[in-house]
């Protein structure tokens, strides 16, 4: 019985492999995350401007559907890139 409770004095530490921790493995997510993203937020915003006035706050919905739908490619291809360089090291 004593020696179920055993474990109760071990200390586990959890050290994280650093993934996340240089400035390509950043861009490789914020890239393809947000060339995923912008097309579907271009699209939601694209569908709200055909039920409603498409003016809000001087902003036009349907220019910031066009804007997130441009964005994809760019953003894509930075997060390739990023994924390239993280390859090669």
């Amino acid at each position: 019985m004593l020696r179920a409770f055993l474990f109760l004095g071990m200390v586990a530490i959890y050290k994280s492999p650093g993934i996340f921790s240089t400035w390509k493995s950043r861009g490789a997510v914020f890239g393809l995350f947000g060339g995923l993203a912008a097309p579907i937020l271009g699209s939601v915003f694209t569908a709200i401007s055909w039920f409603i006035d498409s003016s809000w706050h001087g902003v036009s919905l349907r220019s910031i559907g066009t804007s997130l739908f441009v964005m994809a490619i760019p953003l894509l291809a930075v997060g390739a890139h990023c994924l390239d360089l993280l390859d090669n090291d």
